[in-house]
């Protein structure tokens, strides 16, 4: 199975210093804003027409962040007026999702969401972690390789009904 072709990288917007913390109940509609944002531009391009219905119908990104808000951590710039661009949520040894406003992408608030999840899951004992990644999300494994994650698989997910390839990337955790 080949993956599709790799887009050209949007070019690197002025670097936008975070600082990565607890989600807070304050923190849940700008990471529902955050999360219909990203399907909007990654997902849905890619969806037959029943997913986005779907999504936007039962009110999928509103209902994620209600589910596991408590245990997400945000990127909120320290410019003091952007406010919180984007999120991570983890379960187990897993990173289960990390998502930044598609304006505010490589700008720093994905790696600072990424290294503070490496951070975490070897704090909580875990010697190495593993992220999975639709294979049209081609951004998004350019970015996980860059940071030193190795493919070592793929399988099919099931988004909404709609089976997608997906690439399966794991990395050693340094100092474990």
């Amino acid at each position: 199975m080949s993956d599709l072709p790799r887009p050209k990288p949007k070019p690197r917007g002025k670097p936008l210093p975070v600082t990565v913390r607890q989600a807070e109940e304050r923190d849940r509609p700008r990471m529902v804003e955050i999360m219909d944002q990203c399907w909007e531009a990654t997902w849905m391009p890619f969806m037959p027409p029943a997913v986005p219905a779907r999504y936007r119908s039962e009110n999928l990104g509103r209902a994620f962040v209600e589910h596991a808000w408590q245990t997400c951590r945000v990127a909120e710039a320290d410019d003091g007026k952007t406010g919180v661009v984007g999120f991570s949520f983890l379960l187990d040894r897993q990173i289960k999702t990390i998502q930044v406003l598609p304006d505010h992408q490589r700008r720093g608030a994905g790696r600072a969401l990424l290294e503070d999840a490496e951070a975490e899951l070897a704090k909580a004992g875990h010697n190495a972690v593993y992220v999975e990644c639709d294979v049209f999300n081609a951004r998004a494994a350019v970015f996980y390789r860059a940071m030193g994650y190795e493919e070592t698989g793929r399988i099919d997910t099931d988004i909404l009904g709609y089976k997608v390839a997906t690439h399966v990337f794991e990395k050693k955790l340094a100092g474990t």
